[in-house]
């Protein structure tokens, strides 16, 4: 037998065995504790410890050009959900109790609570009174944190414009997502550590930093001038049974926007704030691209100024086709063609400039490419290559057909008639400023380029005047008291997307006009579309401008020009905001025979004022503190002293008329394309 000391001995060393078996296994615990779950419960522990508290920013203000909020931010509560923990304490009364403190159906907290995620929001931007009853309940996981939501005071004013945020406060439309990064300011995370009961600990008071607020953006838009468009279109809507339509007024001379209007017969709020039809959506023009195709065979001299064309008294064979006229006309000069709208006048214009000029000159002014204007979702339009144009498909393009734009893009081209061939960017946004008040941006206008020369300008621009104040013209509802207005009306069939024909009894009607006629201040654009048969342009999208352009003028303090306009009572856009008008390279591309302003000149040395239209004339002398004399209207046709004279008394004459005869070699050149295209004319009708 085995001696009680061996046993002893046995038993220790058993125990020693067991004791070292289960420190080994503590220690493999511990070196897996730490080496692959370490990571994991080190992020356990901080999440129990401490907390990330992120400290939203305050979106900034969206205002008009007279300080009007149409965007603005206010402090709401939203209530979130930790769901179990929540569902461990709540009893179905508590339930029923919490859905009636949030506003919610029994159904509906219960669907918000069926998740897998850790923490749920169960309402956003409720009203403070909505959180407090929630948290009075004293269920364990319930909290609210506090949020800004984005509101806007004037509703659905310029709604496209000003666009739409998005719940968590991010841009999703209009202005609020082009600006988004400076709008939305810069938030604060803040990482708190906690106590034994969950309170927050600040160790150093410099982690209690704000956020930073974000900045404000002024926009171009005039609120009454808005509203007044708006209303109207909402008005002609009604009547006419369109299913929508656009309103744009723009200053023709710096590309600021004033108002840009958008409606639907059926639309919710949240369609119009994410959809802007007059700069995303295109349409056939009709004949308002007629404007643009008698500026191009004027600047190209494929047509003269008093030439006339004989328009087949109403039916003319292109190919296979017929082009139609809706009055009998015979022979027609440009200002005829013009105020009757004849289709055949513009077809055959069109013929004689050819496609690739025509081409040339319509993206010129912008057909086909996008605007450049500070908004998201701009369409280019839709104009083809003129190599894949048929001969009837130049004809047709000369009044409009085929040829797809934005109403915006078609805007700023009758902008670039009404200021004298220039074609300007379009812009919505005129300042930017942070929250201490510095500025961030300040827009200034800008030119793209020039498009036709002064001379061709003012022609068309004289033209325009007959479809409004003719007694043929087809825009004599457009007329306005007191004021001379040129525009153009259009009716173009709408293209059927399933058969890719012309719809028979579905139009869209249209009117663009400026005004004063002789020294424009203010270009209105109507479009109505989707109007029933017998819907035209002048009927029912004149008086749509008509309406707008009369309040538009009283709400900017427009005064109707005197026939001799004197330097003390002419408007004027601010000089610094359009010193580029006047730059060399805003003038690079214009004919050699047009006068380009010598604004280079010596101070005390008179510039060169002629060729210069009397807007542009005052601009340039108030800019050199020159008092002006006027006598006559048009353009500048002398000036005395001359330019590089002595400006003796700070003063100078100008003599106004229409535009100069064209001298020199630009005279020769333009001579022999007129000569050679009449010679082309007379041989095709010869072999005819």
């Amino acid at each position: 037998m085995k001696s009680a000391f061996e046993k002893r001995r046995e038993r220790i060393g058993l125990l020693t065995v067991v004791l070292t078996g289960l420190f080994g296994l503590a220690a493999v615990r511990i070196v897996g504790l730490v080496v692959f779950d370490g990571p994991r419960l080190d992020s356990l522990a901080r999440s129990e410890h401490t907390e990330r508290l992120e400290l939203g920013a305050v979106r900034g203000p969206i205002v008009d050009a007279n300080g009007e909020p149409l965007a603005l931010s206010a402090l709401t509560q939203s209530v979130y959900a930790r769901p179990r923990l929540l569902a461990a304490s709540m009893t179905r009364h508590a339930r029923a109790r919490l859905a009636a403190a949030l506003g919610l159906s029994e159904a509906q907290l219960g669907a918000r609570l069926r998740t897998r995620s850790p923490f749920v929001f169960l309402a956003r931007h409720v009203e403070s009174a909505h959180a407090r009853a929630a948290l009075a309940l004293g269920l364990n996981g319930i909290g609210a944190v506090s949020e800004y939501k984005r509101f806007y005071p004037e509703g659905n004013l310029a709604a496209g414009v000003v666009g739409m945020a998005g719940m968590d406060g991010q841009g999703l439309s209009g202005t609020e997502l082009q600006y988004d990064r400076l709008i939305r300011g810069a938030p604060v995370a803040l990482d708190l550590d906690h106590d034994a009961l969950g309170r927050p600990i600040v160790d150093n008071p410099l982690d209690l930093r704000q956020s930073v607020p974000g900045d404000r953006i002024e926009l171009t838009i005039d609120d009454r001038i808005q509203a007044l468009a708006e209303s109207a279109l909402a008005d002609e809507i009604q009547k006419s049974g369109a299913a929508g339509g656009s309103v744009i007024a723009v200053d023709p001379f710096s590309g600021a926007i004033l108002a840009l209007a958008n409606l639907n017969a059926r639309s919710d709020s949240v369609h119009s704030r994410l959809h802007d039809a007059a700069i995303q959506d295109a349409y056939e023009p009709g004949s308002t691209m007629k404007a643009l195709l008698v500026s191009i065979a004027l600047a190209d001299g494929a047509i003269g100024a008093g030439e006339k064309i004989y328009c087949e008294n109403g039916r003319y064979v292109v190919g296979r086709r017929t082009i139609h006229d809706d009055g009998r006309h015979g022979w027609l000069d440009l200002g005829g063609i013009i105020e009757v709208s004849s289709n055949i006048g513009a077809a055959k214009i069109a013929l004689r400039l050819g496609a690739e000029r025509y081409y040339r000159g319509l993206r010129a002014f912008g057909i086909g490419e996008p605007t450049g204007i500070d908004l998201p979702g701009a369409a280019a339009g839709l104009l083809r290559p003129p190599g894949t144009w048929r001969e009837i498909d130049l004809a047709t393009h000369g009044f409009g057909q085929g040829i797809a734009v934005t109403p915006l893009q078609l805007a700023m081209a009758y902008a670039a008639i009404a200021n004298g061939g220039l074609l300007m960017r379009p812009y919505l946004v005129r300042a930017i400023y942070d929250a201490s008040g510095r500025p961030v941006l300040i827009r200034s206008p800008q030119i793209r380029r020039r498009v036709v020369t002064p001379e061709v300008a003012h022609q068309v621009a004289m033209l325009l005047r007959g479809v409004v104040e003719g007694s043929d013209g087809t825009g004599r509802l457009a007329r306005v008291d007191g004021f001379a207005v040129a525009g153009k009306t259009g009716t173009a069939q709408m293209v059927n997307p399933v058969t890719r024909s012309y719809f028979q009894n579905r139009l869209v009607a249209s009117f663009i006009g400026f005004l004063p006629a002789s020294d424009p201040r203010l270009l209105i654009l109507v479009v109505l579309r989707n109007v029933g048969h017998g819907h035209f342009g002048g009927l029912v999208a004149a008086p749509v401008f008509s309406t707008v352009a009369s309040g538009a003028i009283r709400a900017l303090g427009i005064v109707a020009p005197q026939e001799t306009p004197s330097y003390e009572t002419a408007s004027f856009v601010p000089f610094d905001g359009l010193k580029s008008l006047f730059s060399s390279k805003a003038d690079a591309n214009t004919d050699e025979a047009t006068p380009a302003p010598a604004t280079a000149a010596a101070p005390g040395i008179t510039p060169d004022f002629r060729g210069l239209s009397l807007r542009r004339a005052l601009l340039l002398a108030r800019s050199r503190a020159l008092v002006v004399k006027v006598r006559g209207s048009g353009f500048v046709r002398a000036q005395e002293p001359p330019a590089g004279a002595s400006a003796r008394d700070s003063s100078v004459s100008l003599t106004l008329g229409a535009p100069p005869a064209v001298k020199g070699s630009g005279a020769r050149r333009t001579e022999r394309r007129l000569a050679s295209n009449r010679a082309a004319v007379g041989r095709r009708r010869l072999l005819q």
